[in-house]
């Protein structure tokens, strides 16, 4: 089996993020509650038990609909209120602590269409899912300017097929008996967000994600991996 650059980059990326939740989230408290709609624009990359390139894939859109909630690495109001041992270590080291300020964890339930068509041979087909899971995310947040932050996340998330049928010609198939579908997909990638104050404890934020599976080629298999692009709109309330 050959393991890609980004299955290894992923790999670390979650080994990171256990770490980092181990170690904080004992002593973190929500910030804010985020809620978000947007649209999936789905890429199927299907290679053949000879490892070549399928091409009669095409990609398909679909909804997105997540929640979920997010904290900073360092709370400097309530960590510093107190004479414990982490206030007076981030009280001498200022830099530090102002950078930890602007870190940013964050852990979402989501749902997920991810969808293709295609034809073969003058035959039509389509693919059509419902998948759900979890979403965790680290990065690092702009200072505001005017009201305005820009944030940027690494995520990794694990999505669990709940629904889904290929239609071929006039007949319909059950992904869920498909082992490429049914198995839980674990996903790595990025996200850009760009946020705005509108009141004291309400924002708004356009995000850009972007996310893909991580299976790596077995000789004389077929391997299908998803990639998928996602423009949500949504909301986050200050707690």
């Amino acid at each position: 089996m050959k393991i890609s650059i980004f299955y290894v980059k992923a790999i670390v990326l979650t080994l990171i993020m256990f770490a980092l939740l181990c170690g904080f989230v004992a002593d973190l408290r929500a910030q804010t509650y985020n809620l978000s709609v947007g649209t999936n624009i789905s890429t199927y990359q299907f290679k053949n038990s000879d490892g070549v390139n399928v091409d009669f894939l095409k990609r398909g859109s679909g909804s997105h609909f997540q929640m979920g909630s997010e904290w900073q690495l360092l709370d400097t109001t309530n960590d510093y209120s107190t004479s414990s041992k982490k206030a007076i270590y981030f009280s001498q080291r200022q830099r530090l602590a102002r950078f930890m300020t602007r870190v940013k964890l964050d852990v979402q339930l989501e749902s997920n269409q991810i969808n293709a068509v295609g034809d073969e041979q003058n035959i039509a087909f389509s693919y059509q899912t419902n998948f759900v899971g979890l979403v965790g995310g680290l990065g690092y947040q702009t200072p505001s300017y005017k009201n305005w932050t820009l944030t940027a996340r690494g995520r990794v998330s694990g999505q669990k097929l709940i629904q889904g049928n290929q239609a071929l010609g006039n007949k319909y198939l059950d992904l869920t008996k498909d082992e490429q579908f049914s198995s839980i997909q674990f996903f790595g990638g990025f996200a850009i967000q760009v946020q705005k104050k509108l009141a004291d404890r309400l924002s708004a934020f356009l995000e850009y994600q972007q996310m893909q599976t991580m299976h790596g080629e077995v000789a004389g298999k077929p391997t299908l991996n998803f990639q998928n692009s996602t423009i949500s709109f949504g909301i986050k309330i200050l707690k």
